[in-house]
This record gives structure tokens, C-alpha cells and sequence, in this order.
């Protein structure tokens, strides 16, 4: 496709850069140039552009994007920046654009951001969920998995799957692949990434799903820290509509953070006996304070029915999202690697989980 391009910058430096830049590449014509995004919105009509590169480093120009987006319904708009900045990257994504790069640019960069970012259907803001469980056997890996197959099944939008449960990270056997780059070589790097320059660490392992592997070996989760892989996050929501991020048990530094800096927290249980209801009790004090603050919360239990769940609720003092049914076929699929191939099968448990994954795409959870 070609792309008749206008560039919102009032950096001389920078439009001269996008000069030369478009100059070698047949599919890129700038046709014009504007300090002023006003002047922008004005007068671009005349060009027919289905491009916009935009200078989101300055807050009038981000405050503007939603105006774009009317005015140039089937336009593309790219957001620039000189240095990276997830909450003006949130704040454009949110207003329209479809992505960010950073300055300075190629044109091969340009070309790839528009085929990364516009993947899926992009309808409401980036969503993220952090999947917690107070203890082992919770079923979280395997209701993840579930629940990224269901959002793409209903919306043809990309999900990330980030496997930070470091120790004892299964995702990739969940899809059967093997690791090429993981989570410790991107939370590495991340100072020196982009959004774009990020993806090729996600593996393709669904149609529309992506997922960063969790280490290699046991020892080396040691050397992803907290800070890095918040920013690898962070940075994960500009590229994928969905991210989906499974943590190791218990509660942690680490955990909480990884809680902090999602949308949702799913806190997961598996009624076995009990004790797996004691246990989330325990720790539902410090989830109950975020929810003060705005931060949505669900209780998720496996092995469970509607009868059972009133019970947990009473014990709890809280409300429970959803109760799973067993299905051992779905286990046993999870188990085996073929967990994509059995999200169609028409049981219970496949019903629950496109009901969560519903209300997740939905906003009501």
C-alpha cells in the first residue's frame, strides 16, 4: 500500500530526517509538513492523506488526535516521540492513534509500525490482567490460556500472553513451542527497545496470540527485577489490544508490583479441599484496598459449581466472579500441548470461559 504521508513537527531536524527518509521508500510520499497540528487538521484536506506522523511529545498535539480521527476517518495516525514515554503513548493510543515510534526513524521502521499496530481491531483502550494465585494448583496457566483463545475467537484482536511466573513458567508447553527469546533477554534490553523493536520477542503461538516465554532454566529467573519487566509490560500494552500476565504463587514484592501495573487482577483458586478458601481469605485485605482505589478484582475458582460458589462467597465475605467447572478433557489438552484445539468443543467449562473472556472484552471486568 502507499501512503501519502503529512508530518505534524516543529523540528527542523526531524523534518528534514523524514525527507530524506521517505525519499527511499516508494511507499512513502510526504506530501506536506506542519509546525502546528491547527494548521494540520486545517489544511491537510487538500493532499488526501492516509497518513499522519504527529509529534505526541507535545501535549496540545495528543490532546488534538481524536479531532483527526474525524476529520480523517480512514487516515493512519502515528504518534513520534523523542524519547519513550508510556503514559504519552497511552494517552495518543487512546485518542487514536495506532502506535508510537521513536525519533529518529527509518522508513522501514514506519512501514513496520503500521503493520504491527494495525493487527486486530483496535475498538476500546488497551486492556491488562494480572492472574494471581495465593498457592500452586490453581489453575490460572491453564484458565490464561483459555481465556486468550476466547478473546481472539470473539474479536479478532492480538493478545499477549507474558509467562512471569519465572520459576515454574509452563505457557509454552501449554502451546507446545519451544522458546527462542524469553522474558530475561527482553526485561534486558528493555531500556533500549521500542515498541516495535519489543515484538519480535513475543512468539507467535495462535492465530492473534503472542506469548513472551518464561526462562529457559530455573536459575535464571534471577535475572529479570521487577522494574524491568513492569517497563516490558508497560510497553506491551501499546502493541497488543489484550496482555494477559500469569505470576508465580504467593505474594510477593514482585507479585504485588506485577498487580499494580495491570488494569484487572484475577485472584485464582481451585476447590480441592478447604484450605484454597482459606488461603485467598488471607490475602483478600490487601486486593480489598486496591479496590478502593479503583482497581477491578475478581474471584475466579476451578472444580467449583454455582451451589459451592454461595458457600465460598459466605466465607470470603466477597464476591466471587465465576466458579469452572472440572473438565478433564481441557485438562488433559493442557497438559498434552493441544489447548488451542479444544477451545471450540461445546462443554461447560468452554461456556464459562467465553464468559469471562466476555466480560473482560466488555470492560466489566
Amino acid at each position: 500500500m502507499k501512503y501519502n504521508a503529512i508530518l505534524v513537527d516543529d523540528d527542523d531536524s526531524t523534518i528534514n530526517h523524514t525527507i530524506t527518509v521517505f525519499k527511499r521508500m516508494p511507499e512513502l510520499t510526504l506530501v506536506s509538513s506542519y509546525r502546528e497540528v491547527k494548521s494540520a487538521m486545517g489544511q491537510s484536506s487538500v493532499f488526501d492523506p492516509n497518513l499522519f506522523l504527529i509529534d505526541i511529545d507535545v501535549a496540545e498535539n495528543r490532546s488534538m488526535l481524536p479531532a483527526f480521527a474525524d476529520i480523517f476517518p480512514n487516515a493512519v495516525v502515528l504518534g513520534i516521540m523523542s524519547k519513550w514515554d508510556a503514559d504519552k503513548a497511552f494517552e495518543s493510543i487512546n485518542n487514536g492513534a495506532i502506535g508510537c515510534v521513536l525519533k529518529p526513524f527509518s522508513a522501514e521502521d514506519l512501514i513496520d509500525a503500521i503493520k504491527i499496530f494495525s493487527r486486530g481491531v483496535r475498538n476500546t483502550r488497551p486492556r491488562s490482567c494480572s492472574f494471581f494465585s495465593a498457592k500452586g494448583r490453581s489453575g490460572k496457566t491453564t484458565l490464561i490460556a483459555n481465556i486468550a483463545l476466547s478473546i481472539v475467537q470473539q474479536t479478532g484482536d492480538m493478545v499477549a500472553i507474558i509467562d512471569a511466573d519465572l520459576q515454574f513458567s509452563d505457557m509454552a508447553i501449554f502451546f507446545d513451542v519451544e522458546p527462542i527469546t524469553t522474558i530475561v533477554e527482553a526485561t534486558r534490553d528493555i531500556k533500549f527497545l521500542s515498541p516495535i523493536r519489543l515484538n519480535p520477542y513475543f512468539l507467535p503461538v495462535s492465530e492473534n496470540i503472542q506469548l513472551l516465554c518464561g526462562p529457559r532454566r530455573l536459575e535464571y529467573s534471577e535475572l529479570v527485577d521487577v522494574e524491568s519487566l513492569m517497563a516490558v509490560v508497560r510497553m506491551a500494552q501499546t502493541l497488543f489490544h489484550y496482555v494477559l500476565i500469569d505470576l508465580p504463587s504467593g505474594l510477593s514484592p514482585f507479585a504485588t508490583n506485577m498487580c499494580e501495573v495491570a488494569d484487572t487482577v484475577f485472584i485464582c483458586g481451585m476447590l480441592n479441599t478447604n484450605f484454597e478458601v482459606k488461603h485467598i481469605k488471607r490475602t483478600l485485605p490487601l486486593f480489598e484496598l486496591w479496590e478502593q482505589y479503583g482497581k477491578k478484582i475478581n474471584i475466579v475458582f476451578s472444580r467449583a459449581d454455582d451451589r459451592q460458589k454461595l458457600e465460598i462467597e459466605r466465607q470470603l465475605g466477597h464476591k466471587v466472579a465465576a466458579v469452572l467447572p472440572n473438565e478433564f478433557l481441557m485438562v488433559s489438552a493442557a497438559n498434552s500441548g493441544n489447548i488451542k484445539n479444544v477451545m471450540n468443543q461445546k462443554n461447560l467449562l468452554a461456556a464459562k470461559i467465553n464468559e469471562i473472556a466476555g466480560k473482560i472484552i466488555n470492560d466489566a471486568y
